[in-house]
């Protein structure tokens, strides 16, 4: 697939509550959290936009587009929504500033089943899905605006109303590692 035909996004509009601190620039081994989203996004496409509520000038300073949430307080809904519609693409590789261990086999695996589907988005353990390590189509916006409007936030919501697969990671894969989904959100994680 071109490169040119997928957008790479990077959700750092979080709250950080728990880390108390913006979590997508704190320093995680010598270089701020988001910089590891970048670098595998970066392998795999040539446009990224990163969503965020707060700090904006300093994510900025990492050369690509910056989307704050159009409806704030509401989570990743919020910042997914955003950045769909800010995005030129109708495949978009979505992952979140906290998981620090994605790597681009994983994502190579999502794009492989990206054309039949909707979403397509990372399961492992004992079923997880995760909602931020996934391939999002535009086709979703019109179905996320309504969720919006009926209150009802919850990414995984979405699902049964679009064309929507959920691959199974485990040790099996060659790209599969035990901190894959590894999910920086106190300060202690910063430690691992």
């Amino acid at each position: 697939m071109d490169e040119n035909q997928l957008t790479g996004i990077i959700l750092s509009g979080g709250k950080s509550s728990r880390m108390g601190r913006e979590k997508g620039l704190v320093n995680f081994r010598g270089k701020p959290l988001i910089s590891y989203s970048i670098e595998v996004l970066k392998q795999l496409t040539g446009t990224i936009i990163i969503g965020a509520n707060n700090n904006l000038e300093e994510y900025k300073k990492f050369g690509f587009d910056v989307v704050n949430d159009e409806v704030e307080g509401i989570g990743p809904m919020g910042g997914l929504l955003s950045t769909l519609r800010y995005s030129t693409t109708d495949k978009n590789l979505v992952v979140s500033c906290d998981t620090p261990f994605i790597n681009s086999g994983l994502l190579q695996y999502l794009m492989r089943y990206m054309q039949d589907y909707d979403i397509v988005a990372a399961s492992h353990g004992n079923g997880k899905t995760e909602p931020l390590c996934a391939i999002y189509s535009r086709n979703v916006i019109p179905v996320m605006e309504k969720k919006v409007n009926d209150g009802v936030f919850k990414l995984r919501s979405i699902f049964q109303e679009v064309r929507y697969r959920a691959l199974r990671v485990d040790t099996s894969l060659p790209f599969y590692t035990n901190r894959l989904f590894y999910n920086v959100n106190i300060p202690e994680d910063l430690n691992i």
